[in-house]
């Protein structure tokens, strides 16, 4: 019997690890393009042909002025779908849908 308990507990044990180990390495779903694209007013090719190809390394921060240059350039690409987006509209939009950080455990 205390064989079986031990068995089972390695057992529960190994699937406990192996969901935090998974949790932790599975990249972050893809932003909802379609819902960003409509409340920016454009289509979701003209956000996808805006959208930079290089990103930030994870947990890097730019600086404010990376910051504003890199909103600036992407809503001067946008407004030829929708020449009312400005920086801070679509900084308003970006934020909306920025993934919550994941928790460390």
């Amino acid at each position: 019997m205390r064989m079986l308990a031990t068995a089972f507990l390695v057992t529960a044990f190994g699937l406990c690890l192996a969901t935090v180990a998974t949790s932790q390495t599975q990249p972050p779903a893809p932003p909802p393009l379609d819902e960003m694209a409509a409340e920016l007013g454009v289509s979701v090719e003209v956000l996808e042909g805006c959208t930079p190809d290089t990103r930030p390394e994870p947990g890097a921060q730019p600086s404010r002025e990376e910051h504003e240059a890199r909103l600036t350039e992407m809503a001067t690409c946008l407004q030829s779908g929708n020449p009312s987006i400005t920086a801070a509209s679509l900084d308003t939009v970006l934020q909306k849908y920025r993934p919550e950080p994941r928790e460390r455990g």
